[in-house]
């Protein structure tokens, strides 16, 4: 790029607030508002410094990681589509090498995971098999299973394969999964299970930013109710249920429109943050108490997520948490 083209793109992002992640202060329950009381009354610092690096006539934005914050893979994803892919990323600061921001032992929900023929999905949690004391990933068939096309005992890598995951990061095996159906049929949940694998340690309980996770709710969704959820690309962030038992909802998957009946709608509740974006598929979501409500598994990317019931995909596959 010019030099003066990468000023400018520069300016344009520092005003999108792109170097800095706002977290809202509005809550609905008394755990979240001890969360919310602990967070800073002004706008975190920067993130995400912005420069110029480069000479004449190969100047490209230089962008440098200087803390590594929920939702902040959205912002550089964001940052480095507005810069056409002319970006010089760097890791400063506390953190380490690039490719670890989102590879975790102990495994966490809301982390990058996915089947190693697919891109990159979330990590929603941990269930167990009724006759098993064995941990399982609870993610999307279309994480997990590759639509329809995986088989059980298939390599399931964290991070995923587009976020750097190879074979020695392997760390589940696909279990089982419910078949995704083309139409005539319908679908009620797109969702599957993945073995952990043996000396892989698991870490169920912690929602990151949330606090602990407080199991499966037992009492449906209302609209209008705020819900939570933590996924691989935007991090943390907050919705609010604006549909139930939504039927002939179309959704396009690689293997054609698919057809779902009894889905729920979430928009983001922060003006400017979406509740998901791409590579979120397979996040649990929770309610304000951290309760399991829902499993996320499309959306467009701006204003509306849909998720399946949660109780109806766990009775899908006979796990639980």
């Amino acid at each position: 790029m010019e030099l003066e083209s990468v000023r400018s793109l520069k300016q344009e992002l520092l005003a999108r607030g792109l170097t800095r992640r706002t977290v809202t202060r509005e809550i609905l329950s008394p755990h979240a508002a001890a969360v919310a009381s602990a967070l800073p009354a002004t706008p975190p610092p920067p993130s995400i410094a912005l420069g110029v690096t480069g000479k004449p006539g190969e100047f490209r934005l230089a962008v440098r990681v200087q803390q590594v914050t929920p939702g902040i893979q959205a912002n550089l994803d964001e940052i480095q589509a507005r810069a056409n892919g002319e970006v010089a990323l760097r890791i400063t600061g506390r953190v380490v090498k690039q490719q670890l921001i989102q590879r975790v032992r102990p495994l966490q929900a809301g982390f990058s995971v996915g089947h190693f023929r697919i891109t990159a999905g979330t990590l929603g949690g941990f269930v167990f098999g009724d006759n098993s004391a064995d941990p399982l990933i609870l993610s999307n068939n279309h994480v997990l299973a590759n639509e329809n096309q995986a088989q059980a005992g298939d390599a399931i890598l964290q991070p995923g394969p587009f976020d750097h995951g190879q074979a020695a990061d392997e760390v589940a095996t696909l279990s089982d999964f419910v078949q995704l159906a083309l139409p005539p049929d319908r679908n009620r949940v797109d969702v599957a299970v993945a073995l952990v694998e043996q000396g892989i340690g698991t870490d169920p309980t912690d929602l990151q930013g949330l606090g602990p996770f407080a199991g499966l709710r037992d009492t449906p969704l209302e609209t209008d109710e705020v819900v939570f959820k933590v996924g691989r690309t935007t991090g943390l962030t907050r919705g609010k249920v604006t549909a139930i038992e939504i039927d002939d909802l179309t959704i396009r998957y690689d293997i054609g429109d698919l057809t779902f009946d009894d889905q729920i709608e979430i928009a983001p509740a922060d003006p400017g943050q979406p509740f998901s974006q791409g590579g979120d598929s397979g996040s649990l979501i929770v309610d304000a108490d951290r309760r399991a409500v829902a499993l996320l598994f499309a959306g467009n990317d701006v204003d509306v997520t849909y998720a399946n019931p949660i109780a109806v995909a766990l009775a899908a596959l006979n796990v639980h948490f």
